[in-house]
């Protein structure tokens, strides 16, 4: 997911960031957290105007957010599939 910048998704990555986990099987609680840190992760400065990628992966039992401003990755998280 590319996004020009904070302003532009504030809910947006919320509810997808919910929903892929909870499409995996990931647990209302661990979904809640991983909401809570991804938007405290993605602060208005912390891209300088350039957007944000985020990346949702799926692998060998878990799923993995990624953050990403230009080349440089800001914050990773992981969380285990049950």
């Amino acid at each position: 997911m590319r996004l020009g910048g904070r302003d532009q998704f504030d809910h947006v990555l919320s509810d997808v960031a919910a929903t892929v986990f909870g499409h995996v099987g990931c647990a209302p609680d661990v979904v809640a957290d991983v909401v809570k840190l991804l938007n405290a992760a993605v602060i208005p400065e912390a891209d300088d105007g350039a957007g944000f990628e985020v990346q949702f992966r799926a692998h060998a039992g878990a799923c993995e957010v990624v953050v990403l401003v230009g080349d440089a990755e800001i914050w990773r998280v992981s969380r285990p599939i049950p």
